[in-house]
């Protein structure tokens, strides 16, 4: 459908507000957001009634609302089969306003990489120079930080000088967590022979294991205190964290990396449905992923297993 430039810009603030407000949108409001007579709204929202994009309410209350069809017109996508990816001015999110499409238009730059960043909602609330950041996305989970060095409020476009990526590539637990050789320690090891396996194996962490079943963790902060407080000769259950954090290793990468965030802790103990300790997941694992030095060799991995 073909729509003029002030007929798009009229229906995308429709959507923005309504999606905003949840309720019949008065053509004022349209005006004083797109700062334009009240007259002309009222004389385009007749052009969209007769194109089925929007529906007027009667009443005190009322306005109007786009249709579905008025999301396809610009293309969008109405309803809960939308997926939002977020926009952050700063460290506060911009609520309202959501990504549709990142364009990377220059890669090749010695000194510099932008990116058009397609949005749903109100390109106003930005300015030049804001610091921004994009993202996560749903499926590979990219952010992208950045300065804004322009604007298109018609279509909707922040022009980005982009500072920085990331990704955290979308594969499960299971493909970077440690299970050869896992090292584990029963409840009754002692402390100072515990402090020794540390040393030896260059390790910050490990499981406590008794009978096959998770007891505890024991991290190198425990065993600092514990030395520090002349605690050598008791044995690991003394001082291990009971209840320590799991993670099924069909989870995402991502959610553990979120989980260990949100706890404050440096790594998860995978288990399997039985609760069968069968690896461990580190930050450093995750760091080194977001780095390049795993992927090619998981990538292969996941090739060969058919699991790619």
């Amino acid at each position: 459908m073909d729509l003029t430039i002030v007929q798009k810009e009229i229906l995308q603030e429709l959507i923005a507000i309504y999606r905003e407000k949840n309720r019949p949108v008065k053509g004022t409001e349209i005006a004083i957001r797109l700062n334009r007579n009240p007259g002309t709204i009222r004389n385009q929202m007749q052009a969209l009634r007769a194109l089925n994009l929007v529906d007027g309410v009667p009443g005190p209350k009322g306005g109007y609302v786009p249709t579905s069809s008025a999301y396809r017109a610009v293309g969008l996508i109405s309803g809960e089969e939308e997926i939002s990816v977020p926009i952050y001015k700063g460290d506060e999110r911009v609520e309202g306003v959501y990504v549709e499409k990142i364009v990377f238009d220059t890669v090749a730059h010695e000194k510099s990489c932008s990116s058009m960043i397609y949005i749903k909602g109100d390109t106003k609330i930005f300015n030049e120079g804001d610091i921004v950041k994009i993202g996560p996305t749903y499926h590979n989970k990219i952010i992208i930080f950045g300065k804004v060095s322009g604007r298109d409020d018609i279509d909707h476009i922040l022009l980005i000088d982009v500072i920085g990526v990331t990704s955290i590539p979308n594969i499960t637990v299971k493909s970077i967590a440690i299970k050869e050789d896992l090292i584990w320690l029963s409840p009754d090891t002692n402390i100072k022979d515990a402090a020794k396996i540390f040393y030896d194996n260059n390790i910050n962490g490990a499981p406590i294991i008794s009978n096959g079943n998770l007891v505890g963790i024991l991290t190198l902060h425990d065993l600092a205190y514990a030395l520090s407080n002349s605690l050598e000769n008791e044995s690991v259950e003394k001082i291990m964290a009971k209840n320590p954090l799991t993670i099924t290793p069909d989870k995402k990468v991502y959610d553990a990396l979120i989980l260990m965030e949100k706890q404050g802790v440096g790594r998860l103990i995978v288990v399997d449905k039985d609760s069968k300790v069968i690896g461990i997941i580190t930050r450093t694992d995750v760091l080194k992923l977001i780095e390049g030095a795993l992927f090619p060799k998981i990538l292969k991995e996941l090739i060969d297993k058919k699991e790619l």
